[in-house]
């Protein structure tokens, strides 16, 4: 009997990634020739119960527990012209140590593309409701049970993601638009639009940050295989409001940047994406945030074989600074794979290091020359999990989470996570097979 591991995103290889745009495969009409509805999609569906005791991160040696119930829900349309896809992730902790309480979290992505002609339209959106820093899996939140949802993005990767804050209940929100314009049969031109805020709701907690930027890119499709693209990119970072660390004036500054990319298929199984170029900063305080030049990159690889995923991924470019730092600069090294280890059983490994330094610079007491007050923070986080199926619908599973981080001397006093702490849980899962809509 073939197992039905209940890591229940792992369909969804077409939902939207975080902050991109809308994808423009899509699945094949139905083979009976029949008219298809408007709604004609797939769904899919798991519920979830869980156990998870966190150690140390409240303090070296505070023990804390909780009591899970979380799920989620996808739909992917299998419209050509109209494609369309929303994953939900959401769920209730409860706290069992005092003073813990009672926490909440929720995901949502959504993306709507529109092929006409030679025309191209997405937008999509992507939503988190957290109550602290997310990390592993598809949801953030570690000990809930899915570790292993990769490839769909969560909000670690967002603007919620990086630097690591203490508990802290927060919305980030990232949302895209785009357009391309297909000049030949291998060539086009494309734009788009991107807007992205995070917002902490309980004070104090952390630095609230928007991000709006634009793209434009020409694109060069050289074979079956293979395409290259050259772009140009200007983002607007914005942290003004944020007074309760008395910043020096109103942080605003600017990113300009000229990028080269290249795109390989190496195999039906590997593909290469791998963009560079410079990147310039800088704002309307020079004192404040000195212009500089930067390189930018992002370089990664994927293999996906039926139920084995794997990919790593390398990025250095500026960022809001995750709510700790008024901006930052980031190297981010990411790597994860999840594959079957026999017919019952499912393994997945993730794990991410990040250092990050911060852009700000203050005055020293001589007032001659600026000197950086943010060297670098150091971030790991990483996890794994072993799923048990158990026929069609159930499994359980166990997942070791750990996040480890020091803090530079421009944190201390902030929401900054700072020291060692590891989460354990364990839990089962009801995903039953996915449903067609549609032909009814």
């Amino acid at each position: 009997m073939k197992m039905w591991i209940a890591i229940s995103t792992l369909f969804l290889t077409n939902a939207v990634s975080y902050g991109q745009a809308a994808p423009t495969a899509v699945a094949s009409p139905s083979s009976s020739g029949s008219v298809q509805s408007w709604i004609d999609g797939t769904v899919h569906y798991a519920l979830t119960a869980s156990e998870s005791v966190q150690i140390g991160y409240f303090g070296s040696g505070n023990v804390t527990e909780s009591t899970n119930l979380s799920g989620n829900v996808g739909y992917v349309s299998t419209s050509k012209n109209l494609p369309f896809s929303m994953v939900f992730a959401g769920g209730v902790l409860f706290g069992n140590q005092s003073g813990q309480g009672t926490t909440t979290y929720q995901n949502v992505a959504v993306s709507q593309g529109l092929i006409k002609g030679r025309w191209i339209f997405g937008v999509s959106d992507s939503f988190s409701y957290l109550p602290q820093s997310p990390t592993t899996g598809w949801s953030g939140i570690p000990g809930v049970g899915d570790i292993g949802s990769q490839p769909i993005s969560g909000p670690a990767q967002g603007p919620a993601g990086g630097v690591l804050t203490f508990s802290g209940n927060r919305i980030s929100n990232a949302l895209s638009g785009s357009v391309e314009r297909r000049l030949t049969g291998a060539t086009s031109v494309s734009g788009s639009g991107n807007w992205m805020v995070l917002h902490f709701l309980d004070r104090n907690s952390g630095l609230d940050t928007t991000q709006t930027s634009g793209q434009v890119a020409l694109n060069h499709r050289i074979d079956g295989r293979s395409s290259v693209s050259g772009n140009a990119v200007y983002s607007i970072f914005d942290t003004t409001g944020n007074n309760f660390l008395n910043l020096p004036g109103n942080v605003t500054f600017q990113t300009k940047g000229l990028n080269l990319q290249y795109q390989r298929m190496w195999t039906r199984s590997l593909s290469m994406n791998a963009s560079a170029g410079p990147q310039w900063i800088s704002s309307s305080g020079g004192s404040v945030i000195p212009s500089r030049l930067n390189l930018a990159a992002d370089i990664g690889f994927t293999y996906t074989r039926r139920l084995t995923n794997t990919s790593i991924h390398y990025g250095r470019g500026v960022n809001g600074g995750s709510g700790v730092q008024a901006g930052a600069l980031s190297d981010s090294i990411m790597g994860s794979i999840g594959r079957p280890l026999g017919r019952n059983w499912m393994g997945a490994v993730t794990g991410s290091y990040v250092r990050t330094s911060g852009l700000l610079t203050t005055t020293p007491a001589s007032g001659t020359v600026p000197a950086s007050t943010n060297g670098a923070t150091q971030t790991f986080y990483g996890g794994a999990q072993l799923t048990r199926g158990f026929g069609r619908a159930w499994s359980g599973f166990l997942s070791y989470s750990a996040q480890d981080q020091s803090i530079n001397s421009a944190s201390v006093g902030q929401n900054a996570f700072s020291g060692f702490s590891q989460t354990f849980g364990i839990g089962i899962t009801f995903a039953p097979r996915s449903t067609r809509l549609g032909e009814f």
